[in-house]
């Protein structure tokens, strides 16, 4: 029997059958059938059957209402909507106050001392702003300026269009649109047709307010034993101009008092 099927696998191989197909027809092993023909060589148009066979195999299996990719789709999709339920639709003050200054941390440009900075390409995050802007900063409308950076051969007129409709602020309190290739894209220069927005505001009174809100947030770490890196960013920033520094890079450890973070400053400004 098991020469007899041996001599029917051989020759569904010179055919060009492809292992699987050939274990189905004679219900083997498909390692057994591996063994059997394994030194059949097939021609390169039997190659290129078995592999748009297969290419056309996955497509369809991937495409099946049961298979692995859109059963995962469907699941994504119940857990995004029932996640999207769990916000509340109704953005009250305390909500967006906290929102917007989590954001700015996140995104904002915080080296300045005078100017609020806040630069990206997604229009929802640019709308949400621009609301924690107007109804918790009470930023005046002829304060609002704008800014876009994009590529040199994208069409700029359109993303200024498209970008004072999405942030309400007139074309005509843009500043000059800035040209170039971030390092960042690393050469993928299509992937924002629009380019990136930036809301620019000169008010140094609002900077300040967000960052101590910022600061404010960085006291929720652990019962607040984060305090003395928070304190610690505070005098470096203070010392030397630059960004406060990230907890993961300070030696936490070290700043166990209040003495330690001043001895730390010190050595700093020196």
């Amino acid at each position: 029997m098991k020469a007899d099927e041996r001599r029917q696998a051989r020759a569904l191989r010179q055919q060009g059958w492809s292992l699987g197909e050939v274990a189905r027809r004679l219900r083997c092993a498909k390692s057994s059938i591996s063994r059997w023909v394994r030194d059949i060589p097939l021609t390169p148009e039997q190659l290129n059957q078995l592999e748009s066979n297969q290419a056309r195999g996955r497509a369809q299996a991937a495409n099946h209402p049961n298979g692995p990719r859109l059963r995962w789709q469907r699941l994504r999709t119940e857990v995004s909507e029932i996640a999207a339920d769990e916000v509340d639709r109704t953005c009250h003050e305390d909500i967006l106050k906290l929102v917007g200054s989590a954001l700015y941390w996140g995104e904002g440009a915080k080296r300045s001392t005078n100017v609020v900075n806040f630069s990206n390409s997604d229009p929802a995050m640019i709308q949400v702003m621009m609301r924690f802007f107007r109804e918790i900063c009470r930023v005046p409308e002829e304060k609002f300026r704008g800014a876009l950076h994009i590529h040199p051969h994208l069409d700029a007129e359109r993303a200024r269009a498209f970008w004072s409709a999405i942030s309400g602020i007139p074309i005509l309190q843009f500043h000059r649109t800035q040209y170039g290739v971030s390092r960042a894209s690393q050469g993928k220069r299509d992937t924002l047709p629009l380019g990136t927005f930036c809301i620019v505001i000169a008010d140094a009174r609002l900077l300040a307010r967000i960052l101590g809100w910022i600061n404010g947030m960085k006291l929720w770490t652990a019962d607040g034993a984060n305090s003395s890196a928070v304190e610690h960013s505070a005098y470096i920033r203070a010392a030397t101009g630059s960004n406060p520094v990230s907890p993961m890079s300070a030696d936490v450890s070290a700043l166990s008092s209040r003495r330690q973070v001043d001895d730390l400053s010190t050595t700093a400004i020196q």
